[in-house]
């Protein structure tokens, strides 16, 4: 993939093209065909469903549903992870004669991106709206939310047309572009983390809220808390000492772990680390360590809590997380590198074993001028998951 595989899809669907969306935040990518529902028309309709499943729906800003008095469908109590999109009702425009068709299916698409209201639309009817997270892709990783951004991107209204791609072949999640039958535009491909890095990249999402200080064990550390308005959470800076010397810092950012942080679980490194990063920087008398809130390596407490499940049963973490259909790390480093950047950091000294981390901090223009291991003794709780994360997630241990 290029790098400027996002501006490229930006551009491609504000002309009214088709895009192909990679959803690689799963155990095995997915891919989705979307285009932007202003400007959408039968020819358009007919291509998705011809290169998709047939089926065609429309992502929604909620805010727009919202406005229409379109709810969501009750939720399907079979789905325990609420991996569903979450549908709303069907809809055809309540002035219009019935018809049937990819003429009629576009004008009911194009209407839910113009600014008529509720009371143009009529249920049940060809349509049905997908409603995505409010935060978009910076909330939820999922088709739905891509969709409504890539139009949202483009200066379009916050609405889409969506046809899932049934068993894809393998080489359409490796191409910059699909191949196009004779006669079609060729259609561009996004992967859903380069829109996730486009928008941590390219907009602010968090802000510092409160400053306190905070003595510890390992010393007088000084707390900052930053709101991330993309996910609603309050991440926290520890700070120590000038942050603005001449030389770079030295800076731990730790993802939150309630069960080894504040429970001393054994099953990991997590406290472990915490403990022997507050005291590193203590020890050199200047740095950070920023604790995000991340939990499970970005799946939730509940969703560490099926891993470890599965893990008892004798899965390793990584194949732990695939069984429930996650990446092995679904971290973005985006809001991280945008609270160093708060601090007036812009190059780091960093603690971690993980090179992934580093690269990514780089990615979002940060200057690592050094990595450096943390170290923990393993234990029998937890040796083979850290055999796991050196041998299946390159960590440097």
């Amino acid at each position: 993939m290029t790098s400027d595989a996002v501006s490229t899809a930006i551009e491609c669907i504000g002309r009214g093209g088709i895009v192909a969306v990679v959803d690689d935040g799963l155990a095995r990518p997915d891919l989705d065909l979307v285009a932007a529902a202003q400007n959408v028309h039968a020819g358009t309709l007919r291509r998705l469903r011809d290169l998709g499943d047939g089926q065609v729906y429309a992502p929604a800003a909620a805010r727009r549903l919202d406005d229409l008095g379109l709810s969501e469908q009750p939720p399907d109590s079979a789905d325990p992870l609420a991996r569903r999109p979450a549908l709303a009702a069907s809809v055809a425009l309540a002035d219009a004669s019935p018809q049937s068709g990819d003429e009629a299916t576009a004008a009911v698409i194009r209407a839910l991106a113009s600014n008529r209201n509720g009371a143009d639309f009529r249920s049940p009817g060809p349509v049905t709206p997908i409603r995505a997270r409010k935060g978009g892709v910076l909330r939820r990783l999922g088709h739905t939310e891509a969709a409504v951004d890539l139009a949202v991107l483009a200066g379009l209204a916050p609405v889409a047309v969506l046809s899932h791609v049934d068993a894809p072949d393998a080489s359409a999640f490796e191409q910059p572009i699909l191949a196009a039958s004779p006669g079609d535009p060729s259609i561009p491909v996004v992967r859903i983390s380069q829109i996730v890095h486009h928008r941590r990249a390219n907009e602010r999402v968090v802000y510092e809220v409160a400053a306190a200080e905070l003595p510890t064990a390992h010393g007088p550390y000084r707390a900052v808390a930053f709101h991330d308005t993309t996910t609603g959470e309050d991440h926290v800076a520890l700070t120590l000492g000038d942050l603005a010397g001449d030389s770079p810092p030295l800076v731990r950012v730790h993802s939150e772990c309630l069960t080894g942080d504040v429970f001393g679980s054994m099953r990991c490194d997590c406290g472990d680390q915490l403990d022997a990063a507050l005291a590193r920087i203590a020890n050199e008398g200047r740095g950070v360590v920023l604790y995000m809130r991340q939990e499970g390596r970005g799946i939730g407490l509940a969703n560490k809590l099926r891993t470890y499940e599965l893990q008892d049963r004798g899965l390793d973490t990584v194949d732990a997380n695939r069984h429930l259909g996650f990446a092995a790390d679904l971290r973005d480093y985006g809001v991280g590198a945008q609270i160093l950047r708060e601090l007036g950091i812009s190059g780091l000294r960093l603690l971690t074993n993980n090179p992934k981390k580093t690269a990514g901090f780089r990615a979002y223009g940060l200057k690592v001028v050094e990595q450096l291991p943390l170290a923990v003794e393993p234990g029998a709780h937890n040796r083979r998951y850290l055999e796991t994360k050196r041998a299946r997630m390159g960590h440097e241990l």
